[in-house]
C-alpha cells in the first residue's frame, strides 16, 4: 500500500517516461507517485537499450550505462550481402537498460516523488475536481486519489482508453533473445521477407560472450525469430540462446487524442515511436518534458480540464508529429519493396558515391525519416538506371 493514498500527481509506469515526468513534477514542488505494476522498474526487459548521442548527452547519462558504443553498422541484404556504413562519430549507445530505468527512477525520488511497486491500476475515473485511480496490490484493492495522472505505461493494455486517450491505430510485433557469442563487434541490420512483412532482424554485441538478436515485424514474430536464430547458429555466429524477452506489441503512429480531462499520456503509451527502428526512449522523454511544466501549471491553477491540457498536445506534436508521420510513410515504402529490388539496391551501395550519399542523407540518429525517404528515392532512380528494361 502506498504511504498515503492522495497526491497532485500519479505516474502510471516507471519507465523512463514516466519516471522523467515523475521528477519534473516533484522538481516543482508537487506531491507525485509513480505505480509501478512490477516488483522493480527495469524488469522484465523487453529493449535492446540503444539511444543516440544526442538523447545520452542530453540527459547526462553515466558513462557506467554504457555496454558498447556504436559507430558503423553493418546493413545485411536478403541474401546476406553486407555492406558497412561508418560515421565520423559514435552515433550511439548500447546501454544497460534496467540500470537507466533505475537511474531516472532513482532520480525521480531525489527530487521528492514516491514508488509504488507491484500495483496494478486497473481504471482512472475523472471526478470533476481530479481523478481516482482502481489499484490493486497482492489481491487488495483501493483507490488513489489525485489532482491528475500521466499514463506512462508503454503501448498495450486497456487504461489508456478507459482514462479517456485512444489507442494508435497500426501497430508491429518486436522481440529479442540475449544468446552466447563471441566476435560481435557492431550493429547488424538484417533485411528481407525472411523477417516478415516489412520485418528486420538485428544483431547488436553486448556484454563479454554476449550478443542481442532480434526483430520486428508484422506477425508471426515468435516463429521468424526462431528461424533467424536458427540461421545464426547454422552459421556458426551465434550460441546458445541464454535468455528471451517477452514479445512487445509497437506503435505505428501516435494516438489521435493524448490528453482527457485530469490525464496526459506520454511515450509509448500514446504512439511516441519511430515507425522505422521501434525505438522510443528518447521521444518518451522528450514528451516527459513537455508534458510536466503544462501538467505543473495546470495542477497549481486548479484547471485541470481537457481544454487546458490541449497546450501539451499541441507542444509535442509540433516537435514529433513529421517525424513520425515521415517514418510511418517511411516503412510503408519498405514494406512495398520486393527482396529482389531490395537486393539490387544493395548492390549499389557498393558504389563509393553512394555510400557517401547514405551517410550524408543520414544525419541523425533519432531525425532521420524525412532523409532516408530522400535517399530510398534517389537509390531506386539509381537501381532502374541499372536495370535493363526498366524506364
Amino acid at each position: 500500500m502506498p504511504n498515503e493514498t492522495t497526491y497532485d500527481a500519479i505516474v502510471v509506469g516507471a519507465g523512463p517516461a514516466g519516471a522523467r515526468t515523475a521528477a519534473v513534477l516533484a522538481q516543482r514542488g508537487l506531491h507525485v507517485a509513480i505505480v509501478e505494476r512490477n516488483p522493480e522498474p527495469g524488469y522484465p526487459t523487453h529493449c535492446t537499450g540503444i539511444v543516440s548521442a544526442e538523447c545520452f548527452k542530453h540527459y547526462e547519462l553515466p558513462e557506467s550505462l554504457i555496454i558498447q558504443p556504436i559507430q558503423s553498422f553493418v546493413l545485411r541484404s536478403p541474401s546476406g550481402r553486407g555492406a558497412t556504413v561508418q560515421r565520423k562519430a559514435i552515433q550511439a549507445y548500447v546501454l544497460d537498460r534496467p540500470a537507466m530505468d533505475r537511474l531516472f527512477v532513482e532520480r525521480a525520488m531525489s527530487a521528492g516523488a514516491e514508488l509504488i511497486t507491484s500495483t496494478n491500476v486497473a481504471d482512472i475515473t475523472w471526478t470533476g475536481t481530479g481523478i481516482e485511480a482502481q489499484a490493486d496490490r497482492a489481491g487488495t484493492s483501493f483507490t488513489i486519489s489525485a489532482h491528475a495522472a500521466v499514463i506512462a505505461t508503454g503501448f498495450g493494455g486497456k487504461l489508456p482508453r478507459k482514462a479517456g486517450l485512444d489507442a494508435p491505430g497500426d501497430l508491429l510485433s518486436g522481440c529479442q533473445v540475449v544468446v552466447e557469442a563471441t566476435g560481435v563487434d557492431e550493429l547488424e541490420v538484417m533485411t528481407g521477407q525472411a523477417y516478415g512483412e516489412g520485418g528486420f532482424g538485428w544483431l547488436v554485441p553486448w556484454k563479454p560472450g554476449l550478443a542481442l538478436t532480434g526483430l520486428m515485424t508484422r506477425r508471426g514474430t515468435m516463429n521468424y525469430l526462431r528461424d533467424q536464430v536458427a540461421r545464426l547458429q547454422a552459421e556458426g555466429r551465434i550460441g546458445t540462446v541464454r535468455e528471451a524477452y517477452r514479445c512487445r506489441a509497437i506503435p505505428i503512429g501516435a494516438s489521435s487524442h493524448t490528453v482527457a480531462n485530469g490525464v496526459v499520456g506520454v511515450g509509448d503509451a500514446i504512439g511516441l515511436v519511430k515507425p522505422t527502428s521501434g525505438g522510443g526512449i528518447y521521444f518518451g522523454l522528450l514528451s516527459a518534458d513537455l508534458a510536466a511544466p503544462i501538467l505543473a501549471d495546470a495542477i497549481w491553477a486548479g484547471d485541470l480540464s481537457a481544454s487546458r491540457l490541449a497546450a501539451y498536445e499541441i507542444e509535442w506534436r509540433n516537435l514529433l508529429d513529421a517525424e513520425i508521420k515521415l517514418g510511418k510513410a517511411l516503412r510503408a515504402l519498405i514494406e512495398q519493396l520486393p527482396d529482389s529490388l531490395v537486393e539490387q539496391m544493395h548492390r549499389l551501395l557498393g558504389v563509393p558515391g553512394l555510400k557517401r550519399l547514405l551517410v550524408r542523407e543520414a544525419p541523425s540518429f533519432d531525425w532521420h525519416s524525412g532523409p532516408l525517404i530522400s535517399f530510398l528515392a534517389k537509390l531506386q532512380q539509381k537501381t532502374d538506371e541499372a536495370t535493363p528494361g526498366v524506364g
